[in-house]
């Protein structure tokens, strides 16, 4: 998160760099000691708190930091405040795709005899040690919530990457046609991380890998967000039911990724909540709504959470 203060702040200096006044970035200075800061109220408050004040929400958004398990265990105990509130909790994960949401419904329900995690493909799917996450499905099952997927498969992503409309079904060419590339809040947000081309491929030069890497992390918050945006339309039919959408920090970070994209498609309001390490002095404001601190447990930063 400090990353993107200084991203931000340089983005905005170079935007207004003809005005005479400098602009800078407005932050929040976090409390020492804070499991939940609320971006809104500029205060620390407690589960139960927070609980009550995502009352008139349906949805919330939160980012993951995918080599921490203590980010996930203090994610674990909020799930649980929510549930000892009255929500019944829908949690979509970016791990899975909805191909995988008969399987997750059995595991859910724990009635699936096999390897789960080989079953769904865990090891290839997220590469980190499914005892860390472990816990937050368990707390959602453990109040009789559902499991959903809401990522796009390997090959629909590589054909994306590759440009390869021919393997792609009349939807999934229509999606990729559909693709707004021109969010710039969100290319300017990310061009520090593809601002050096990775595995090119045989004849691309530079300029066209990194369009490319943009294509294919565009696709990946759209896709998400449209998927997060059918659980929403398809699964809320209670007051009480609570659609929690999960996936790596830099997808929601700004409201600019999943976030932005699910609500050009759902009326539906919803609530963002990124994860910091204990000792993070300041977020910018509108980072998010609600800034989840964990202790430190040695989890580095960086890419992990695309």
């Amino acid at each position: 998160m400090q990353n993107f203060i200084v991203l931000f702040s340089a983005v905005i200096v170079a935007l207004f760099g003809g005005c005479s006044t400098p602009v800078n970035v407005p932050q929040h200075t976090l409390p020492k000691e804070c499991p939940v800061y609320d971006m809104k109220q500029a205060r620390c408050i407690g589960p139960a708190q927070f609980s009550q004040r995502l009352a008139p929400y349906r949805i919330l958004f939160v980012g993951d930091h995918h080599a921490s398990r203590a980010m996930h265990e203090r994610f674990a105990a909020l799930i649980g405040a929510l549930g000892a509130g009255g929500r019944h909790i829908l949690l979509a994960n970016e791990w899975f795709t909805p191909e995988d949401d008969k399987l997750l419904s059995l595991y859910a329900k724990g009635s699936y005899e096999g390897n789960f995690t080989a079953a769904v493909g865990w090891q290839k799917k997220a590469g980190y040690p499914f005892d860390s996450y472990q816990g937050i499905f368990e707390s959602v099952i453990k109040q009789h919530g559902g499991l959903y997927g809401i990522n796009m498969d390997k090959s629909f992503q590589k054909a994306i990457s590759d440009n390869n409309t021919t393997v792609l079904t009349y939807p999934q060419q229509a999606f990729l046609a559909d693709l707004d590339m021109n969010l710039s809040a969100h290319r300017d947000m990310l061009a520090p991380f593809f601002s050096k081309c990775h595995a090119r491929k045989k004849g691309e030069n530079s300029s066209e890998c990194l369009e490319r890497m943009y294509r294919v992390q565009v696709a990946w918050d759209s896709y998400m967000g449209e998927q997060s945006a059918r659980l929403a339309r398809e699964k809320l039919h209670d007051e009480n039911d609570f659609l929690i959408v999960f996936a790596g920090a830099f997808h929601l970070d700004y409201g600019v990724g999943i976030n932005a994209r699910f609500a050009r498609l759902s009326r539906e309001p919803f609530a963002t909540m990124l994860p910091v390490p204990a000792g993070t002095e300041a977020v910018d404001a509108g980072e998010a709504d609600y800034v989840l601190i964990y202790p430190v447990d040695g989890a580095k930063k960086g890419s992990d959470e695309h």
